[in-house]
């Protein structure tokens, strides 16, 4: 066994990785542990199938069309556009026999260009042992990659959504292996046809009622196309009860609640809800002010929710608690300059949490005055916007009985109001930018000339202080000057650079010369 990362860079100097455009490595050596691709902008094809990788970085690799490395020990998969800044070029994915974390299949909608998609585990000896890939998710979310013709999602929790699959499809694979593998339902849907999507589809098709909406797992996924899907983003501050407007919306506990500083939804999650004959889908966003994550990794996993939203946004839930605060406000404009226009706020509504006398109007028009005297900035975001809605939503993991029966129905308060609320939009905002790698350049960009700029001003603010002291040095030199007849020095003034002066005393008069 070799060191993946020691046998790359005895394999391909600095000087030539620009060059390379194939990897594959042919010897019987295993390779094993972290592996970073640096360097490799116009690698093609990536081929470490069976190995022991453990981590594997190629965000550099730009033009990466190709990538094999089924058979490892990898835990997390691609994170665009940090890992892969050029998603729609991928045409080849096998990632199968790993051993990846939890991952929903839409992390692959972006990935339009593909033509072979491989992530299950068939690999009986792994899934003894614990090693398997943990795909789960809905099939819609590949309904967009129009180019694909084989899908391998054996041994993982994809359970749904056949009908949505593209008709260019040519080879789907879906072995159970795992006893527990929610792949069976799929399996055990396709066994009357032989396997064949193409013609389980069209036989769902025929049965497909025009008007009448029937509650019906076969004829669900259909019926989901005919109705127009209200996305609603949330957005806001880790702790401020995000995660619980999640579960309050979609009527679910799905959504991990905290209150703690570091966010619980560490990329985002998303959850589907019928609401008098309207579909949601309410999506759960990483929190601001993120202890561990920098500002550009929230943007870039928030901007990762939104993409997945095809349909538009119908509102953004900006949710924010007892006040705005500084961090608040920057996120609010920086959503606004990076990853939408500034007309979304046309499509923003600010839901005010933990306000407990939610139930009268008095107290939250009183609550909503003094959020608007708190600075000119808040009062135009909130005079824009389609208002505050102040609901609350305490935890339901109580012991009292009594407790419990009072937070519940303050839940389901809060829910009715805001679907009340949500009710009024039919217009969905679709933001629009062609690549993620333009996305990223505009984050970074964005944040670069906002650090720059901050950093001016702390190196004016410092000069300053040093302008005084060397003025202050001088005026000693001066009085030394009186005392001496010539003499010269160098002095450092940061933004001027070194000046070289000469004194010469004369009559007790000092001259520069």
């Amino acid at each position: 066994m070799m060191n993946a990362q020691e046998w790359l860079d005895q394999t391909y100097q600095k000087e030539i990785r620009k060059e390379v455009k194939l990897i594959k490595n042919d010897d019987t050596k295993e390779l094993s542990g972290k592996l970073l691709l640096d360097d490799f902008n116009n690698l093609v094809e990536l081929n470490l199938s069976r190995h022991n990788l453990t981590n594997l970085d190629i965000s550099d690799c730009y033009e990466l069309r190709k990538l094999v490395i089924d058979h490892n020990s990898l835990t997390r998969l691609l994170n665009y556009p940090r890992d892969l800044v050029n998603p729609e070029k991928l045409t080849y994915l096998n990632v199968m026999n790993n051993n990846f974390a939890k991952i929903d299949l839409n992390h692959f909608s972006r990935f339009i260009n593909l033509e072979t998609l491989l992530i299950g585990t068939d690999d009986r000896d792994k899934i003894e042992q614990g090693f398997y890939n943990r795909f789960y998710g809905h099939l819609r979310s590949l309904k967009h990659l129009t180019k694909l013709k084989a899908l391998d999602i054996c041994g993982t929790d994809i359970s749904k959504g056949l009908c949505h699959l593209p008709d260019s499809l040519k080879d789907f694979f879906c072995e159970v292996y795992r006893p527990e593998a929610k792949v069976a339902k799929i399996k055990r849907k396709l066994e009357p046809f032989e396997g064949d999507v193409i013609k389980y589809k069209k036989d769902k098709l025929k049965k497909v009622p025009h008007k009448k909406f029937v509650k019906n797992d076969e004829l669900e996924e259909f019926q989901e196309q005919s109705v127009k899907i209200k996305n609603l983003l949330i957005v806001g501050r880790t702790g401020n009860g995000k995660s619980a407007l999640a579960n309050v919306l979609s009527d679910t506990n799905r959504f991990e609640e905290s209150e703690k500083s570091v966010s619980k939804t560490k990329y985002f999650q998303t959850e589907m809800f019928e609401h008098n004959g309207k579909m949601y889908r309410v999506v759960d966003t990483i929190g601001i002010g993120d202890t561990i994550l920098s500002k550009k990794q929230v943007l870039i996993r928030i901007a990762e929710a939104i993409y997945t939203m095809k349909e538009g946004i119908n509102q953004i839930l900006f949710v924010v608690g007892r006040r705005f605060t500084e961090d608040e406000m920057e996120a609010f404009e920086l959503l606004k300059e990076v990853i939408f226009e500034s007309d979304i706020i046309m499509y923003t509504t600010i839901v005010r949490t933990n306000f407990t006398n939610f139930r009268s109007p008095d107290k939250c028009e009183i609550d909503r005055q003094e959020l608007v005297g708190e600075n000119k900035f808040l009062a135009e975001i909130i005079k824009s916007c389609n208002g505050i809605i102040h609901v609350n939503n305490p935890p339901i993991d109580v012991d009292y009985e009594e407790r419990l029966l009072v937070n519940k129905d303050d839940r389901e308060v809060s829910r009715n109001k805001l679907l009340t609320h949500l009710d009024n939009f039919q217009v969905n905002y679709k933001p629009y930018l062609k690549t993620w790698d333009q996305f990223y350049l505009k984050i970074r960009n964005y944040l670069k000339t906002k650090h720059d700029i901050e950093e001016a001003i702390q190196r004016l603010s410092i000069s300053s202080e040093e302008v005084n002291k060397l003025k202050a040095k001088i005026e000693k030199l001066e009085a030394k000057v009186v005392r001496e007849t010539e003499f010269h020095c160098d002095v450092e003034i940061p933004c001027f650079g070194r000046i070289k002066m000469n004194f010469r005393s004369s009559n007790g008069i000092c001259q520069i010369i």
